[in-house]
C-alpha cells in the first residue's frame, strides 16, 4: 500500500548525515510493513528485531550498552549477513526496551548499519526515558492513511488528483457529477477511516461489516497496550478516558468533561492518564484559546480542551450498531458534526499542526484555529447543507482575519470581499498541503 512516508524514507536513505531514525505511532498504522517495503527497495538485507518477542535482545541491551560487544553479539547470530551499508538494522516494538532506546545515542556514534526504529507506545516511553538520546537520532510520527493516500488505495489515478488540486489553485467548481463522486467517496472514508488493515479488508470485498470487525479489534488491541504499557492506575484510568471519547463528542458542548467519565472526579484524577493516551498517538486534543492574539500558543487554555480520535473510522466503530447502520445509508443524523470534526482534526494533526478552538461567547464557537501561511486562521465545519453562520463572520470583522477557511459538502467557492475559501471535505487535506514555507520566502 503506497504510503506518503515512502519519498520520504528513501530520502533518508540518501542523505549523507542521517542518524538512527525512530517513526512512532499508534499500533496498526502500517510502520512495520513501510519500513520492510523500504527496505526491500534499498537493502539487500535486513536484520529485524522485535523486542516484544525476542527476549534475549531485551537482556543484551540491559547487559551492554557497548557497539562493538552489540555488533559483536548481532555477527555470531547471523553469520551470513554482511554488516556494512547493504544492511538495515530494524529495532521494531523498541518501546518494550528502554535500554535500547537509551543505546541508540551510542549506536549513533560508532555502528556500521542504517538503524531504523518503531513502536506502539514510542511516544510514552520516549517522554518516560530519562536518558533519552535527544539530538543523536531523528523521530518522526506516522498515523493512519491519509485521504490522499485512501485514494492511492483505490486505485485513483494521478489525472484525477491533478484535477482536484487544479480545481484548487484556480478556486473554481468540479464538475458536478464528479463533486457529487468525491463526496461519495469522503463518506466512505469516514467509515472506513485510515487503518490499513480495515481499508485492505473493506477494498477485498466492500463489506463493511467485516471491517467493522477489524476496527473493532484494532481497538481491543488499544486497551491491551493500556494494560501492558501504561504504569500503575493509569492502567485503568487511561481506557476509560478512551471508551468516553464517543460520550463526550455526542454532547452539545464537545469540551472534554471529567465528570462525564466518573462523576466527582477531576483533571488531578485523570490528567496523567490523558498525557497517556495522547503520547500513544490514540487522541488529539484540540485546546481553547482564551483570546485571538499571535502567537496563539501563548493563550492556549490548557485545562480547557476537546478530544478526538486518531481516526474516524476507530470512532465511529465504537458507537452501536443503529447508529452505524444510519451513517451506512448516509443519515449522518445528529452525529454528523462530531464525525467531520474528528476528520478535519485528524488532517490538521496529521499535516503536523496544532490545532485551537474558540469561544468567544456561550452561543458562539469557531471550530478550529490554526497558523496557516504566517497567519491565524480560523476554519469552520459545517456538515449541514445551511452553510451560513453568523458567528463565523463575525469572527473574521471583529479580528480582521486576512484569511479564512469553511469546509462542507458543498462545491468550492471563493469569497473575495472577506477572502473565505468554501472548500469540500475531500480537497481540506489538499489544501493543507498547499501552504507556502513564508518564512522561507522571506528570507530569501
Amino acid at each position: 500500500m503506497k504510503r506518503l512516508i515512502d519519498k520520504r524514507l528513501d530520502d533518508w536513505y540518501f542523505s549523507d548525515d542521517k542518524k538512527p531514525l525512530i517513526i512512532k505511532g499508534s499500533r496498526q498504522v502500517g510502520k512495520t510493513y513501510s519500513i520492510r517495503e523500504f527496505a526491500r527497495r534499498n537493502y539487500e538485507n535486513l536484520i529485524e528485531i522485535n523486542f516484544e518477542r525476542e527476549i534475549e535482545y531485551v537482556d543484551l541491551f540491559k547487559s551492554t550498552r557497548n557497539p562493538k560487544e552489540i555488533l559483536n553479539y548481532l555477527k555470531l547470530t547471523y553469520l551470513d549477513t554482511p554488516f556494512d551499508k547493504t544492511t538495515l538494522l530494524f529495532l521494531d516494538e523498541i518501546q518494550a526496551s528502554p535500554d535500547a532506546l537509551t543505546t541508540l545515542k551510542f549506536l549513533a556514534e560508532d555502528f556500521p548499519l542504517d538503524i531504523i526504529c518503531s513502536g506502539s507506545v514510542l511516544g510514552v516511553a520516549i517522554s518516560s526515558t530519562p536518558s533519552f538520546p535527544v539530538g543523536y537520532v531523528e523521530i518522526w510520527d506516522m498515523r493512519p492513511l491519509t485521504f490522499i493516500e485512501y485514494l492511492w488505495a483505490l486505485g485513483v489515478e494521478q489525472t484525477i488528483i491533478d484535477l482536484l488540486n487544479k480545481s484548487l489553485i484556480d478556486k473554481s467548481p468540479l464538475q458536478e457529477a464528479l463533486h457529487e463522486k468525491m463526496n461519495k467517496i469522503l463518506l466512505d472514508f469516514l467509515i472506513v477511516g485510515g487503518m490499513p488493515e480495515v481499508v485492505s479488508t473493506y477494498l477485498k470485498n466492500k463489506n463493511y461489516r467485516e471491517s467493522l470487525a477489524v476496527q473493532r479489534r484494532i481497538v481491543q488491541d488499544y486497551t491491551h497496550d493500556m494494560a501492558k504499557y501504561a504504569s500503575g492506575s493509569d492502567r485503568i484510568k487511561a481506557r476509560e478516558c478512551y471508551e468516553s471519547i464517543p460520550l463526550q463528542l455526542a454532547k452539545e458542548n464537545k469540551k472534554f468533561q471529567y465528570s462525564l467519565i466518573k462523576k466527582g472526579y477531576s483533571a488531578r484524577y485523570y490528567d496523567s492518564s490523558l498525557r497517556w493516551l495522547e503520547d500513544s498517538g490514540l487522541i488529539i486534543k484540540v485546546n481553547r484559546l482564551s483570546q485571538i492574539q499571535s502567537p496563539i500558543e501563548a493563550y492556549s487554555e490548557l485545562p480547557v480542551f476537546k478530544v478526538y480520535m486518531n481516526d474516524t473510522g476507530l470512532l465511529i466503530s465504537q458507537f452501536d450498531e443503529k447508529i452505524i447502520a444510519d451513517l451506512l445509508s448516509e443519515k449522518l443524523g445528529s452525529y454528523k458534526g462530531v464525525i467531520f470534526e474528528n476528520l478535519i482534526a485528524q488532517m490538521i494533526k496529521t499535516n503536523g499542526k496544532k490545532a485551537y478552538y474558540y469561544e468567544p461567547n456561550q452561543h458562539a464557537e469557531i471550530d478550529f484555529i490554526i497558523n496557516y501561511e504566517s497567519q491565524i486562521t480560523p476554519i469552520e465545519v459545517k456538515s449541514a447543507s445551511n452553510t451560513q453562520s453568523k458567528s463565523f463572520v463575525n469572527f473574521i470583522k471583529n479580528n480582521k482575519s486576512k484569511f479564512s477557511c469553511r469546509v462542507s459538502m458543498k462545491n468550492i467557492g471563493f469569497n473575495e470581499e472577506m477572502n473565505i475559501l468554501y472548500i469540500p471535505f475531500y480537497l481540506f487535506e489538499f489544501w493543507l498541503n498547499k501552504e507556502r514555507d513564508v518564512l522561507k520566502e522571506i528570507a530569501y
